[in-house]
């Protein structure tokens, strides 16, 4: 029995990591499913772009989707953080089953790409969320936690390729039981995070809000008028559109930008596994020295994203296959900042208010950019006969980037010098 909230809170963490390597293992096999899917009578006759649907049905519903819907849920009926979890368990694993017995991918589609896919965008926020209440900002291990779920995700996919190649493989299992074997899996380890969830230390949200004031009692900082949280909301949509657009797109573009240049595909798998391993690098760091940075996550996101923007106007020019893999291992790298700080940032934002409204935002955002910077580049590919240009415009997000975050760092210091200036009037006066 688990009764110390001191060890409930870490055992959650631990649950809540395999909860995330699941899901993303499930994402990232989806390659292996196709093929699994053109070996069924049923769906033998299906179009590659038909068979991939599902996905992108199932990345809109859980990246931005979703977000709306659990937002009005929880606004009209006061939905808990563990009902939401439950029904974004449920959901996901409904989904699950329901495609395995599909005869279609319209119907996969709708069976996985709609409910699991809202599942999944429910139970990803509210996970990090009550990760957020066990860990508050004032917590010594809050960047870590609300970091570290993402760190093993990279593990899922080849996990879950090896199980769907030996299920697929075997003519009496196939994709179907694997589809239900995945549901088994998520629906168990889900289910048990709801038995372990337990009361946290901090009951809502808005508790876990801090108040820069109670740091520095003698700077009173005036509240967010309602101008300026629309601004900032705005700002940050911006950000994380662009940032979505172009966290994404390299993944995507590189394989068959290499093959463009006439390198095999060998070297572009060893490519893309050099950026997968440095991006796990840099997350790791990230994660471990975020706590003792934690206060600057925004300068040291728009310090990364600069780097990057130069990484990708460089290697928009470059055509040697040693390039690829210093663009490879920079990007990668790089990006650990980002992926670290994705729900910490949001409390440096407005000083800790409306952390819950601005980490939404970003999830609609983020979803948003990447769900149309696959379609940008295939188009700029097919109009140019090549990425160098979707090289340029993802090296331009990522300056939009670093624009809407210096404005967003700039903001915050002008409210601080504000607040000392009134605080010196006052001393004046008195």
């Amino acid at each position: 029995m688990i009764s110390p909230g001191i060890y409930r809170g870490w055992v959650i963490l631990g649950i809540a990591i395999l909860l995330f390597m699941t899901q993303k293992g499930i994402e990232g096999a989806w390659g292996i499913t196709i093929l699994c899917f053109q070996q069924d009578e049923a769906f033998r006759e299906s179009t590659l772009a038909l068979l991939g649907a599902p996905l992108s049905v199932f990345f809109a519903f859980k990246a931005s989707l979703s977000n709306p819907i659990y937002m009005a849920l929880s606004k009209c009926g006061e939905v808990s953080l563990r009902q939401a979890i439950t029904v974004g368990v449920s959901l996901m694993v409904l989904g699950l089953v329901l495609a395995s017995f599909a005869n279609s991918p319209q119907f996969v589609a709708i069976s996985f790409g709609i409910l699991s896919g809202t599942g999944t965008g429910f139970f990803i926020v509210c996970t990090y969320m009550t990760i957020a209440l066990w860990f508050p900002w004032t917590h010594r291990f809050h960047v870590f936690s609300t970091s570290v779920l993402t760190v093993p995700e990279l593990l899922g996919p080849s996990i879950f390729s090896a199980v769907n190649v030996k299920m697929c493989a075997d003519p009496s299992l196939g994709w179907r039981w694997a589809f239900r074997f995945y549901a088994a899996v998520f629906g168990f380890f889900g289910f048990l995070l709801l038995a372990v969830f337990g009361s946290p230390p901090i009951a809502s949200i808005e508790e876990q809000e801090y108040n820069p004031n109670d740091e520095s009692p003698l700077i009173q900082k005036p509240p967010w008028s309602l101008a300026s949280k629309v601004l900032i909301h705005g700002i940050w949509s911006v950000a994380m559109c662009c940032k979505g657009f172009a966290y994404f797109l390299p993944m995507v573009i590189l394989p068959k930008h290499l093959t463009d240049l006439g390198y095999k595909e060998d070297d572009a798998v060893h490519v893309i596994a050099v950026f997968g391993i440095m991006a796990m690098t840099g997350q790791t760091v990230a994660s471990l020295v975020g706590d003792s940075v934690k206060g600057n996550i925004m300068v040291a996101n728009t310090v990364a994203a600069a780097m990057l923007t130069v990484n990708n106007s460089i290697v928009a020019y470059s055509t040697s296959l040693t390039a690829a893999y210093i663009y490879s291992a920079v990007s990668g790298f790089f990006l650990g900042p980002y992926i670290a700080g994705f729900y910490a940032v949001n409390n440096e934002i407005m000083d800790g208010d409306n952390v819950y409204t601005l980490f939404l935002t970003m999830r609609f955002s983020k979803g948003v950019g990447g769900t149309v910077g696959p379609y940008i580049a295939g188009y700029i590919r097919d109009v140019t006969g090549s990425y160098y240009a979707a090289f340029l415009s993802i090296a331009s997000c990522f300056g939009v980037f670093v624009f809407a975050m210096s404005l967003l760092i700039f903001t915050k210091k002008w409210r601080e010098l504000k607040s000392l200036e009134g605080m010196k009037n006052s001393n004046f006066f008195d």
